[in-house]
């Protein structure tokens, strides 16, 4: 029988998904205007329900959001869906801006 091993790397996740045009500017995804791209680079919130909110958006570092709409809700593409939040969740999201 094969023991489980469980790699530890500290690695970032989704190495592929580097982009390297992005500018390496950090930010809150709220701060991002109407059209601007970013690459998430992580999640803060201490609250499992928000988490598990973005994570079932498929909003985990890594991935590439745009930015479609900001008012009366953030509208968000990511991959070929589109997602709407409020202000607060947004404001729990790490982007590196890509231009």
């Amino acid at each position: 029988m094969m023991p489980f091993i469980v790699a530890r790397s500290r690695a970032p996740m989704y190495e592929n998904n580097k982009d390297q045009s992005s500018s390496g500017e950090e930010t809150r995804l709220d701060r991002l205007k109407k059209g601007e791209t970013g690459m998430v680079s992580q999640l803060v919130t201490t609250d499992s329900k928000n988490l598990q909110k973005l994570l079932a958006m498929g909003i985990m570092p890594g991935r590439i959001i745009r930015v479609l709409q900001t008012y009366p809700a953030y509208v968000l593409q990511i991959d070929r869906t589109q997602t709407a939040m409020d202000q607060e969740l947004a404001s729990r999201i790490t982007v590196r801006k890509i231009e």
